[in-house]
C-alpha cells in the first residue's frame, strides 16, 4: 500500500489542452522525457490494420494540394503523420477514443459548452455572424476499415476540460498565448504534481537545444532503457519543489514565473554543472573503479548508437552512477545528494540527443 502510495506520487500526468496531437517533434520529445503519460481526449489513432503505403499516399495528395498550407489540412496531415507511430508510442500518447465511436456518442459534451468556450475566447460574436463547430472529424484510410478520429478544435477544447475535470490529471498547455478558460491564472503554491511537473519541463529544456528533435522510437528506446534514473528525476523534482514551494508564496503569476527561472537558473544550474564537472573528472578515485575505465556520457551514447540491449545499457548506468553517489554522499550533505542524482537522467537524455543530431 505504502509502495503504491509513493508511485502515485511520483508518477507525472497531463492532459494536452494545446491540439489533438503534440504539436510538432520538439513538444513530444519533452513530453517523453518528462511525464510518464499523457491523453488526448477524444482521439483515435488506429495501430493496426490498415496498409501503411496507403496512408503514405494519401499525406502526399493532400500536402500537393492548393490548401496544404490552411490551418485545418496542415493539422490534418500531421494527425496522418503521427499516426504511423501511434503502436510505438502507446504508454506514453494516451488517445482515449475508440474506433467504433467515431462521432464521440459514447462521452458527449454538455449542450452549449463548445459555444460557451468560443464566447469566453473571442467574446459575443458579431452581428450576422454565426460560428460553425464541427465536433469530430473523420479520416478513412483507403483499402482499410479503419479511421483516424479527432475533435476540431472548440471540441477538443471542451474536451481535454473534461478530462482534466473527471480525472484530476493537470493540463497541460504548451502555447503561451492561449487562454484557457474556467482557469484560474494562480499561482500552483502547496501543489507538489504541478510544481514538479514545472520544474522537470524547465530542467529539460535546459539539457535540450531550442528544437530538440528524436524520433518517436528514439524516445520511447530511451524511456525503457532509462526508467530507473526517471524515478529518480522525479525524486529530485520533488525536493526541489518544496524548496520553490517556499519561495512563491503570494506572488503573482507573472512573479512566480520569474522566480521559477532564478530557482532553476540559481539552485540546479549550478548543481547540473558541478556535477557534469565531477561526473568527467579522470582523477577521481570512482572514475578509476568503471569498468574498462570508460566515461559515463559516451558510454551511453555509444551503446545507443551500437543498439545495445536497453537491459545492458540500464545495467552500465546503474552501475556507474550507484558507485559515483555513494562516495559523493560520503563527503557531501544527503539531501543536496539525493537532490543531484536525479539530475543524472538529463545528462543520458542530453547526451542521446546529441548523438542522434
Amino acid at each position: 500500500m505504502l509502495s503504491d502510495g509513493i508511485d502515485a506520487t511520483l508518477k507525472l500526468e497531463a492532459v494536452y489542452v494545446s491540439a489533438p496531437i503534440p504539436r510538432n517533434l520538439a513538444v513530444l520529445t519533452v513530453l517523453g522525457a518528462v511525464f510518464d503519460k499523457v491523453y488526448f481526449p477524444g482521439v483515435h489513432l488506429p495501430t493496426h490494420g490498415y496498409d501503411v503505403a496507403e496512408l503514405d499516399k494519401e499525406i502526399a495528395r493532400l500536402e500537393a494540394l492548393p490548401i496544404a498550407q490552411d490551418y485545418d489540412t496542415q493539422q490534418l496531415i500531421g494527425i496522418m503523420k503521427l499516426t504511423k507511430y501511434a503502436k510505438t508510442l502507446e504508454g506514453l500518447c494516451e488517445f482515449t477514443a475508440t474506433g467504433d465511436d467515431p462521432f464521440g456518442n459514447k462521452s458527449s459534451i454538455p449542450p452549449g459548452m463548445v459555444k460557451a468556450l468560443y464566447k469566453a475566447i473571442h467574446g459575443p460574436p458579431r452581428p450576422g455572424f454565426v460560428p460553425i463547430f464541427y465536433g469530430n472529424q473523420v479520416k478513412g484510410i483507403r483499402g482499410s476499415e479503419t479511421a483516424i478520429i479527432y475533435p476540431s478544435q472548440y471540441d477538443y477544447l471542451a474536451r481535454a476540460l473534461l478530462h482534466s475535470a473527471e480525472t484530476g490529471v493537470p493540463l497541460l498547455n504548451d502555447v503561451p498565448a492561449m487562454q484557457i478558460p474556467g482557469i484560474p491564472d494562480t499561482v500552483p503554491t502547496d501543489n507538489a504534481k504541478i510544481l514538479t511537473a514545472i520544474l522537470a519541463i524547465e530542467c529539460t529544456k535546459l539539457v535540450l537545444p531550442p528544437t530538440p528533435l528524436l524520433r518517436p522510437e528514439d524516445i520511447m528506446e530511451f524511456r525503457a532503457a532509462n526508467a530507473h534514473l526517471l524515478r529518480w528525476f522525479r525524486r529530485s523534482m520533488l525536493r526541489y519543489a518544496a524548496d520553490l514551494n517556499g519561495k512563491i508564496k503570494h506572488l503573482s503569476r507573472q512573479d512566480f514565473e520569474a522566480q521559477t527561472r532564478f530557482f532553476v537558473e540559481t539552485e540546479i544550474v549550478p548543481t547540473m554543472d558541478e556535477l557534469n564537472v565531477a561526473m568527467n573528472d579522470p582523477a577521481r578515485p570512482w572514475h578509476k573503479r568503471i569498468v574498462d575505465g570508460i566515461k559515463i556520457i559516451p558510454e551511453i551514447g555509444a551503446a545507443f548508437i551500437a543498439g545495445s540491449p536497453a537491459a545492458a545499457l540500464a545495467k552500465a548506468v546503474t552501475t556507474t552512477a550507484a558507485q559515483f553517489f555513494i562516495e559523493v554522499a560520503a563527503k557531501a550533505d544527503k539531501q543536496e545528494v539525493l537532490k543531484r542524482s536525479g539530475l543524472i537522467y538529463l545528462m543520458r537524455l542530453k547526451a542521446l540527443h546529441e548523438q542522434r543530431n
